[in-house]
């Protein structure tokens, strides 16, 4: 089994799958935070993301954490923009399928509000995985269809 853990933090139930599975199934494990997390390295985590994959070859099942959290506005991360997320996302779905590695995806973290105190930002994001899931195996939606922060005036 492997765990693809985006997320900003080291999971305590990424750590009960570790610990539960000890010495019954070979687990491949990688977190991205500690070697890139900071904004000035957000573009080579990207590019960085089909080579760190090609160490998942083998695997017959990826559980992905497709965390919100390390979004630059949320309160506990702060390092990837919305289009940087979805694109993070896009090439974890291409490079997978091109590997023909099945994944699981889960939605984690993301502690950010909006003005009305709705968690309407962590939900776009979790919304354009969803379309890079679905843009990435040709299915229906469009290209470009994902969410975007509008720029400041």
């Amino acid at each position: 089994m492997c765990i693809l853990d985006f997320d900003q933090h080291w999971g305590d139930g990424t750590q009960n799958i570790i610990d539960h599975l000890q010495g019954e199934s070979q687990i491949v494990h990688y977190s991205p935070t500690g070697e890139f997390g900071r904004p000035g390295r957000a573009e080579g985590f990207l590019a960085r993301i089909p080579a760190l994959l090609e160490l998942f070859q083998g695997c017959d099942l990826i559980l992905y954490q497709a965390g919100a959290d390390p979004h630059i506005d949320d309160p506990l991360g702060g390092w990837l923009t919305t289009d940087q997320l979805y694109r993070r996302d896009r090439t974890v779905v291409e490079e997978l399928h091109r590997l023909g590695i099945p994944v699981a995806w889960n939605l984690a973290g993301g502690y950010q509000r909006d003005a009305a105190g709705s968690i309407r930002p962590v939900l776009n994001i979790h919304d354009n995985t969803l379309v890079a899931f679905v843009e990435a195996w040709g299915q229906t939606a469009s290209a470009g269809a994902h969410y975007q922060e509008k720029e400041a005036a």
